[in-house]
């Protein structure tokens, strides 16, 4: 059967095109909490963070039926493992999440690569992405995940900026940098110059003096500072009329790699999710799942 999780954006769970019927949202919950998790969870950091539980023969109970309710709707047994006293889902739900698809691309991006297949590969990661994370659950544990989903979003537009600068294709680069800032304006005041810049570059200075306005609005209201000197210096080159460029004005800031999965404090994925990245998608089918 053909398995699909989205996770950006609405969330889905589907089989063979069909919406999946939980019949207990607890079942639902400890997916997303495991996706949520690639480092794998112990039995207690499960009851604790799910349901506020502690160890005990009721919580224990609640546990292994959620967890055969779980299995049994997408693919038995080894759809979710135990390894030295962590659960983990199979390599077969990982490939089948829009999670997988997303820090797959992005690794396709890395070095080694020529311009165009980058830039092909981030075409194909910020299309994953659709949305927050699990946009409106509510629970506190997607958070984290929530913020560092949105940051490698974030940094696949900045890069892919860079990228279409490189290839003189001016128009992407300032669309790519524009929704990278629209979605997180805090990802560092270099790349609203570099916005500046790339508008003033293609003929729109009107439109970097209004992106500067509305940064200094930003800045005052939200952080109660103001723009650096050298932003400030840069509005008033380009209302003079200077036409500037980012390879004269020395603004570029290359990304770092490798990107992995960046759920663990280190910003490093674990080895197993690593080598799910590395290995190739369509070797490994998803395995038989039920209706719940």
């Amino acid at each position: 059967m053909s398995l699909q999780i989205q996770t950006f954006g609405q969330m889905h769970v589907r089989l063979d095109g069909r919406e999946v019927q939980w019949r207990a949202r607890a079942a639902l919950d400890l997916l997303l909490y495991l996706l949520s998790h690639p480092e794998g969870c112990t039995r207690r950091q499960l009851l604790d963070g799910l349901w506020a539980a502690d160890v005990n023969p009721r919580s224990n109970t609640h546990f292994r039926v959620t967890l055969h309710r779980l299995r049994a709707t997408l693919g038995g047994s080894g759809s979710v493992t135990e390894r030295s006293g962590r659960f983990h889902l199979s390599a077969e739900l990982w490939r089948a999440s829009d999670i997988y698809r997303l820090y797959a691309a992005l690794e396709s991006a890395g070095p080694g690569h020529d311009p165009a297949a980058k830039i092909a590969a981030l075409e194909s990661a910020v299309e994953v992405y659709h949305g927050d994370y699990l946009a409106g659950y509510d629970a506190e544990w997607t958070e984290e995940a929530r913020e560092q989903h949105r940051a490698a979003y974030v940094r696949a537009h900045l890069e892919l900026s860079r990228l279409y600068c490189a290839a003189r294709e001016c128009g992407r680069s300032v669309r790519a940098l524009s929704e990278a800032l629209r979605t997180d304006p805090y990802a560092g005041e270099t790349h609203h110059q570099r916005l500046m810049i790339c508008l003033s570059a293609v003929g729109e200075a009107s439109e970097a003096t209004d992106h500067y306005r509305r940064f200094v609005r930003f800045l005052r209201d939200e952080l109660s500072d103001e723009p650096l000197p050298g932003t400030q210096r840069l509005a008033r080159r380009i209302h003079a009329g200077e036409h500037l460029c980012e390879r004269a004005g020395g603004l570029r800031a290359p990304l770092v790699w490798p990107w992995f999965s960046p759920l663990v404090p280190e910003g490093h994925g674990p080895a197993g999710l690593r080598a799910l990245l590395q290995a190739d998608v369509s070797s490994i089918q998803a395995g038989p799942g039920v209706q719940a």
